[in-house]
């Protein structure tokens, strides 16, 4: 079969706009692990290439016992798999609610659920660190894992994918004596599989990256998170650019771990969008 030069022409342009989003994606990712094994003197030279001359290995491990950040690791993940866990939790109960079951409000609570993602956090950070404070929760894990546990991104992704599944099959659940509690973890809730893992990646790189909310809520150096730790390779008149890169480095590993043990269920959810 014979291809027409306008579908050539339009297939060459789809590649080349993949390609240069491709390589925008990947260039810091590039530019952070040259600098990242680079002296820090062939940093600061404007002349010197990309990719370094000499590779100094030693820079990851003078980073990681430059500074406690085997402590500020393990805060990372406590906080970042806490808020997770939550966020899927409340968000899956959420979206199922809201999808089937009628109950009085339901339309008014929707439309204030979507307003939460236009309110910006930065905006009631205030009175939640307040809250936290009277409870004496401040420099604590349930202070940094407990405001963070709902996800009104969360509820609409959910309630959206259940709307789309066929509804007679919790009514022939109910018909065969199953409980709304097992028809919601027997029935539906394994089918929410693709949509979580893709959901339950957004919510870890968000808050594996969260660097307001943890720089407000801790003061101390031991409940610190990676996100913060970066910032002590910098000081009021240097800055080590190749500590800071190679703590990026290790600071990106879990989020690469996340989303290749993901990547697969995430497929299945575009498909499945795709064929609904």
């Amino acid at each position: 079969m014979v291809t027409s030069p306008r579908l050539w022409l339009s297939k060459a342009l789809v590649y080349a706009l993949v390609i240069i989003a491709v390589l925008v994606v990947v260039f810091p990712l590039v530019w952070m692990l040259g600098t990242a094994v680079k002296p820090n003197s062939q940093i600061l030279d404007l002349r010197a290439s990309l990719w370094p001359s000499r590779f100094e290995w030693g820079n990851i491990a003078r980073a990681w016992n430059s500074a406690p950040f085997g402590r500020w690791f393990l805060n990372s993940v406590i906080f970042s798999c806490g808020a997770t866990a939550g966020q899927i939790g409340s968000s899956l109960l959420a979206g199922y609610a809201f999808a089937m079951f009628d109950f009085p409000f339901k339309r008014i609570l929707f439309y204030t659920l979507l307003c939460g993602l236009m309110v910006p956090f930065s905006t009631v950070i205030v009175p939640v660190v307040q809250i936290l404070a009277d409870f004496h929760w401040l420099n604590t894990y349930q202070g940094l894992i407990v405001p963070n546990i709902a996800s009104a991104l969360g509820a609409f992704l959910f309630r959206q994918f259940f709307l789309g599944l066929p509804y007679e099959l919790g009514e022939a659940a109910r018909i065969d004596g199953a409980s709304e509690l097992r028809i919601f973890l027997r029935v539906y809730a394994p089918l929410s599989t693709p949509i979580l893992a893709a959901f339950a990646m957004i919510s870890f790189l968000y808050n594996w990256n969260n660097f307001l909310f943890p720089l407000i809520v801790v003061n101390t150096t031991s409940m610190e998170v990676l996100s913060q730790g970066l910032s002590v390779f910098q000081s009021q008149f240097s800055v080590n650019y190749d500590l800071i890169m190679s703590a990026a480095l290790i600071a990106i590993v879990p989020i690469l771990l996340v989303a290749i043990a993901t990547q697969r269920r995430i497929v299945e959810g575009i498909t499945l969008g795709a064929i609904q």
